[in-house]
């Protein structure tokens, strides 16, 4: 349940620097603003407690804390939309995540290696293929998906240390290449030719001077990923039906989306609602549905679906004007295949704070 994940103390911070702000901005010392990425987490919220109202959630007590989950989204949005206004602050901290990116990548992989299973060699987590602090390696490859831009912005415009970005870009997709997510060595290929697209249409760059700079990216990331492994990726992809499990899981979301189209079962109750409509049995409990626009839709029903689509229309939108919202676009795009925004609320609380630092330069 989302909750069990919860950090508490996050969202209690998270409530303080809000009531905080607040108090600013009805002293008239700070302004609240309107981008189109609130809409989503605001939306998904007052869903929720319409949920509640109407009765349509089949599990109360997981919709509250879901509703919940979704409201300090908006709050971390928001606050990110409102304190970064001023580029140098919207530069130093996207410089800082980049260098915490390219460190975590290196010191990840290094453990994966060395002490695999036990988190920053201290804690035993009991999964070998946990890298750094992320247990599940999808959801590590999901934050490199929207640091990646940033290392491949750095090679596009500093030409002075383009080496030094494509280093930082390399050792990210190596890492994540080593860690075995297929979706996020895809995606975090995809990006590196978006970025190249991008770039180009904005700056009607010829190919011949973007074809350096790429090709030392992807022979740095090749030569990496060689040299750590590729056996795990491998490995899976030479499976016979690699997403099997998960096709039945999302077609099993439609048929809970038939079903209630209307309300749907309840924010936060696929778990308890999706055994009724499972199509296989592997003995094993289903804690999401691997695909999160179909959870969405099973949950929420239409109007969270839709919610949804205008957030990924709009993400995608600006993704094509900018290589920096390249990395929020892709995980939305990883969102089909797994869950990068269930079970572990911080990750989302990142992404739409991230969407609101980016949104918040926009407006320059």
């Amino acid at each position: 349940m989302p909750s069990r994940w919860a950090p508490a103390s996050v969202q209690i911070g998270l409530s303080l620097v809000a009531s905080a702000w607040l108090i600013r901005a009805a002293r008239g010392r700070d302004c609240v603003r309107f981008d189109w990425v609130l809409v989503a987490p605001a939306g998904a919220a007052l869903w929720g407690v319409l949920q509640l109202a109407s009765g349509a959630s089949v599990y109360p007590w997981a919709t509250e804390q879901a509703a919940l989950d979704w409201f300090y989204r908006l709050v971390a949005c928001l606050l990110a939309l409102a304190w970064f206004r001023a580029q140098a602050d919207r530069e130093r901290v996207l410089a800082g995540l980049l260098w915490f990116g390219f460190v975590l990548a290196v010191v990840a992989t290094v453990q994966r290696f060395t002490a695999p299973g036990r988190i920053f060699w201290l804690f035993d987590c009991g999964v070998p293929s946990a890298m750094g602090p992320f247990v599940y390696y999808n959801q590590y490859a999901a934050f490199f998906e929207t640091v990646l831009p940033l290392a491949l912005a750095g090679v596009l415009e500093r030409r002075d240390r383009t080496w030094l970005y494509a280093l930082m870009a390399a050792v990210m997709i190596a890492s994540v290449a080593a860690a075995g997510s297929r979706a996020g060595t895809a995606l975090l290929a995809a990006e590196t030719l978006a970025a190249l697209l991008v770039w180009r249409r904005h700056t009607g760059a010829p190919w011949r001077d973007l074809a350096p700079p790429a090709a030392a990216v992807m022979a740095l990331a090749v030569g990496l990923a060689a040299a750590m492994g590729w056996s795990p990726l491998l490995s899976k992809l030479a499976r016979p039906d690699p997403w099997g499990e998960r096709r039945h899981l999302s077609l099993a979301s439609i048929d809970m989306l038939r079903d209630r189209p209307l309300f749907g079962h309840g924010l936060g109750t696929w778990p308890v609602a999706y055994p009724a409509y499972a199509r296989f049995d592997d003995g094993l409990f289903d804690n999401q549905a691997h695909n999160d626009w179909a959870q969405w839709a099973a949950e929420g029903g239409l109007p969270m679906l839709l919610l949804m689509a205008g957030l990924g229309a709009t993400v995608v939108r600006r993704a094509a004007g900018s290589i920096r919202w390249i990395g929020p676009a892709a995980v939305l795009a990883h969102a089909l295949v797994d869950y990068p925004f269930q079970q572990r609320p911080a990750i989302g609380y990142y992404w739409f704070a991230l969407a609101g630092l980016l949104a918040a330069g926009r407006r320059q």
